[in-house]
């Protein structure tokens, strides 16, 4: 069976892609200065964020598999990677310029470097997909393909692949499994010009089941090959990925489509952050204590049992804002509960503070958080944590909020938390954003967190 994808033509392509960005950063040096760089030693002076650069975005580029096939991405999809490819690249390369504290350098001739890159990147991606769609319209670089299944994903595929596909993929035939045998199909490989086998089968229900096993030896006896449609809802918001256990081969999906790259980098914002917000905390601490003491009986933070990602349980703190007994008064007031659903929240709670309220009101209270970020129990953005007993009184649907870390601040914080009364609500707006994650909403729910907090709302 030949492999799809040659590792001959993949490392040409990444070749000729660094020799594109070595251009364009010599173009980029004579628009510039007016003149090419006299030696090596001049156009090194800058060649160090270059070679930042390069590596960042050739890895994004190989990730989001731009090296590995064009045959079935679009148009979109490939100008969108790419772009994302380049902002990140672009990213951190202006993050080292200015945390080295530079001097001397040209901003000017990085924002030509980034516009020649952008343009000859695009344009040769681009252009060579529009070259591929061309030749596979008149009939050159196609694959013959056989279709084997039944029912809706069967026309499905076929619709997919009607003539004039931009795939490059042409119908041999179209078979009813039920209809076929294992003997019929090897024939049918044998008489026909056949690349790859399709499969794509209905749900059981329980009426007629089908061995695929044996049409899969077909197939691979003849060294062609097969490809499989999961018989999956493809409206699933899972991320599906492959891998193999051992000899088992695997399905994976991500409930949460989250990139295990933006993740890391979310972790290392988290623990910038929580550096920070503990340093604040460690200034205002002889303050938020002396006020605590003062004020009311017993300790200055307050530990609760909190549940965190997928269900782990660990210790929140907080600074006490709350009388001592408030965990036995709050049995008193349950019937006062403004919220519908599994969390009680009351306006007027009697059992906050004099110098609570205050607290509560600047969020000062939340302060000591930045220890359950640093040690990784939470994120400064994610969903709120609840209590064991808040989860036990969960509905199915619910669970699905505690698939993340939970968070300082999250949508539902910054999004009007004192007017929603209703707890499906708030758990809406954080499987939205579960659902919608990216590290510009994290961003964009930081800034308005802030704005929230000077608000004093």
């Amino acid at each position: 069976m030949i492999k799809e994808h040659s590792t001959i033509i993949r490392r040409s392509i990444i070749c000729a892609d660094i020799g594109l960005l070595a251009i364009s950063f010599i173009l980029s040096f004579a628009v510039r200065f007016q003149r090419l760089p006299e030696n090596m030693l001049e156009l090194w002076s800058y060649g160090w964020i270059v070679l930042l650069f390069i590596p960042v975005f050739l890895a994004n580029l190989y990730r989001a598999q731009l090296y590995h096939k064009l045959r079935y991405l679009s148009f979109p999809q490939i100008f969108g990677r790419i772009s994302f490819a380049f902002i990140t690249a672009t990213a951190v390369a202006a993050a080292a310029l200015f945390l080295s504290h530079a001097t001397g350098y040209s901003r000017l001739l990085f924002i030509y470097f980034a516009a020649f890159s952008a343009f000859f990147i695009l344009t040769t991606k681009l252009g060579g997909k529009y070259l591929l769609n061309q030749l596979r319209s008149r009939g050159l670089n196609y694959r013959s393909v056989l279709l084997l299944g039944r029912g809706r994903k069967l026309q499905q595929l076929k619709d997919i692949f009607q003539p004039g596909n931009p795939y490059g993929v042409k119908i041999s035939a179209v078979i009813d499994i039920e209809m076929e045998t294992p003997s019929r199909l090897a024939q049918r490989l044998i008489d026909s010009v056949i690349d790859e086998v399709y499969f794509a089968l209905p749900r059981g229900d329980g009426k007629s089941t089908v061995a695929i096993d044996p049409f899969l030896d077909q197939v691979e006896n003849h060294g062609k090959t097969s490809k499989i449609i999961l018989n999956i809802n493809e409206n699933r918001l899972s991320k599906c990925e492959f891998a193999r256990l051992e000899n088992f081969p695997l399905v994976v999906l991500h409930p949460i489509a989250i990139d295990p790259d933006q993740l890391l980098i979310k972790r290392l914002i988290d623990i910038t952050g929580a550096t920070v917000g503990i340093a604040v905390n460690i200034l205002l601490f002889p303050f938020i204590g002396l006020a605590i003491k003062l004020t009311s009986p017993g300790p200055i933070f307050f530990c609760q049992l909190r549940v965190g990602q997928n269900g782990r349980r660990f210790n929140l703190y907080k600074y006490r804002s709350m009388f001592q007994d408030a965990e036995a008064q709050k049995q008193k007031l349950l019937g006062q509960n403004e919220l519908n659903g599994a969390v009680f929240k009351l306006s007027n709670d009697p059992r906050i503070t004099p110098v609570g309220k205050f607290l509560r009101k600047t969020s000062l209270d939340e302060i000591p958080q930045f220890w359950n970020v640093l040690i990784g129990d939470m994120s400064l953005v994610g969903t709120r944590p609840p209590t064991p007993n808040e989860v036990k009184e969960y509905g199915l649907h619910h669970h699905r909020r505690l698939s993340i870390k939970p968070g300082i601040t999250g949508l539902w914080q910054v999004s009007g938390r004192n007017k929603i009364t209703d707890f499906d609500e708030i758990v809406k707006l954080d499987t939205q954003y579960i659902d919608q994650w990216s590290l510009s909403l994290d961003w964009k729910i930081l800034g308005r967190t802030f704005m929230v907090l000077l608000s004093g709302k």
